[in-house]
């Protein structure tokens, strides 16, 4: 893996055919690793008549989709590259490409399907439903199936190709492959908790063949080690020791836009509950500052809090600049059915102006809220 890496280093901003697998904006543990466990396994694949990677003229090149420097706020990514050696001066990040090189290359999206490059893009693969919007390339071939992990389909396909056309004596290159995508497995599935309904069949069984494949182990030894991993995973992605406000409120990200009345929705997510970080001395300033940045007329705070299992979320609505826009966001979110978020004000919360709720049902997460918010926007007139 490592070597591959530094490979890819020469593709960047070249002149030779180059697919770009791109993770999305939030660069998440998910996003991250289906980037660079595609690319790796496409490019070891290159020649293959059952695979997409076919054309023996393109390489792959994985690009983690957010700016270079922020990529210290992705302490579990961090911490689960560390672990397999892989430092940030082999990963290559989105301002990392020119402009030229991105309107010449083609692509592949993991863990999303709305892209500025879904009109290049060949290959799909995502966990969320079918955006009507995504506007992708007509011959463009979508895995699109909502299981608990992006990490699980990117796994299908590796356990798939591998048992056709890779001897058994190569099955150790993929070592580091079955590590991480397992390990995704089990963060993304807050360890196949029953509470966090986050999981499904397939989920489980393509987590058990990866499992097989790592250790032959017994089931015990095998549950102890998926605790051990979701554990450290779930402390590195909490450890904010080192993070100031304004890094908390970029480390999971997303912005939805309405290009029409150039409107932003801000929505971060973090590895706390939303009413700990407005505690912060400097928490209000930090909004301020990144509203302005991200020029959002609206900010939507999600917070989770896990412990000993236990999940715990909230939300927080901060309307700087967007008329009625937020309060319909509100309204619309409190009365939905489908799911039903079971929301609880906060009655004496005072920051912003803002409105804070707790959010009882906690299987409800930002993949659900998402596209309501999206519609809403969509539809907004000023």
């Amino acid at each position: 893996m490592l070597n591959f890496l530094k490979q890819t280093r020469k593709f960047i901003n070249s002149a030779e055919p180059v697919c770009i697998v791109l993770g999305n904006e939030s660069c998440d543990l998910d996003s991250a690793v289906c980037a660079v466990t595609l690319a790796y396994h496409y490019q070891q694949q290159r020649g293959q008549t059952n695979s997409l990677s076919n054309r023996k003229t393109r390489n792959f090149l994985p690009v983690l989709n957010i700016p270079r420097r922020d990529y210290t706020l992705k302490t579990e990514v961090n911490y689960l590259f560390d672990q397999q050696s892989i430092s940030n001066e082999y990963l290559t990040f989105r301002d990392d490409l020119q402009q030229e090189f991105l309107a010449r290359s083609e692509f592949i999206l993991v863990d999303h399907h709305v892209s500025p490059f879904a009109a290049r893009c060949l290959e799909v693969f995502d966990h969320r439903a079918f955006d009507e919007k995504a506007q992708l390339a007509n011959d463009c071939k979508v895995h699109l199936e909502l299981v608990g992990s992006c990490a699980t389909l990117i796994a299908e396909l590796i356990l798939e190709d591998i048992s056709t056309t890779v001897a058994p004596d190569v099955l150790a290159m993929y070592e580091i492959l079955f590590t991480m995508l397992r390990s995704t497995i089990v963060l993304d599935t807050v360890n196949f908790s029953e509470s966090a309904n986050r999981y499904t069949p397939k989920d489980v069984e393509i987590s058990k063949k990866l499992e097989h494949l790592l250790t032959n182990s017994n089931s015990d030894k095998t549950l102890s080690e998926r605790n051990q991993i979701f554990d450290e995973l779930v402390a590195a992605r909490a450890d904010i020791s080192r993070l100031t406000a304004i890094q908390l409120l970029r480390k999971d990200l997303k912005i939805l836009k309405n290009t029409v009345h150039n409107l932003s929705i801000a929505i971060p997510g973090f590895p706390m509950l939303v009413q700990k970080f407005i505690e912060r001395p400097n928490a209000e300033s930090a909004v301020k500052e990144f509203s302005e940045e991200t020029n959002s007329a609206i900010v939507i705070l999600m917070g989770m809090l896990i412990t000993n299992g236990n999940v715990e979320r909230d939300l927080g609505f901060i309307n700087l600049s967007s008329g009625e826009l937020c309060a319909t966001i509100q309204q619309t979110l409190l009365t939905n059915t489908e799911p039903s978020l079971c929301l609880q004000q906060h009655e004496k919360c005072d920051f912003l102006n803002g409105s804070f709720y707790k959010l009882c049902n906690v299987k409800v997460t930002r993949k659900h809220i998402l596209p309501i918010v999206k519609q809403l926007l969509d539809k907004y007139q000023m």
